[in-house]
């Protein structure tokens, strides 16, 4: 059965950076390792892709001007809905070579000790919530 875990293109870098300041052991050390990989390679991939279809809004590495040389609104506003709708795209992380590390990852974080809050305790939720989803289908047979 196929693992994954499902973030959307905005969420990769937060969760990655989360997962580095964790203080974590052994396998599940590991575990965030391979995980932290896999992010940043998606993450590469939405860098990427948002580049290139912000591309026709910008000339130089501005935004298009208009004829008096102001930034063009109608293409700004193009450009905030591309990039916003990249933004939320799901970026989709398959780890069934590495189930048994990333169920360390998951069982250790799930009894982490450490305090969490503002937005390290949102990331954690999301986190939880897609490690949850993966391997307590795996507990349903599903």
């Amino acid at each position: 059965m196929t693992k994954t875990l499902t973030f959307k293109n905005a969420e990769l870098a937060p969760v990655g950076n989360f997962l580095a300041t964790l203080s974590l052991k052994n396998k599940a050390s590991r575990g965030r390792t391979k995980l932290i990989k896999f992010i940043s390679t998606k993450n590469d991939e939405y860098n990427e892709d948002r580049k290139e279809a912000l591309e026709p809004f910008f000339k130089d590495g501005e935004l298009l001007k208009d004829a008096a040389g102001n930034v063009d609104q109608e293409n700004n506003a193009k450009a905030a809905k591309v990039a916003a709708e990249i933004e939320v795209e799901p970026a989709v992380i398959e780890f069934t070579e590495y189930s048994d590390k990333m169920k360390a990852l998951y069982e250790a974080i799930s009894d982490y000790s450490g305090e969490l809050s503002d937005t390290d305790a949102t990331i954690y939720d999301l986190l939880m919530d897609q490690l949850e989803t993966a391997f307590e289908n795996e507990k349903e047979g599903k």
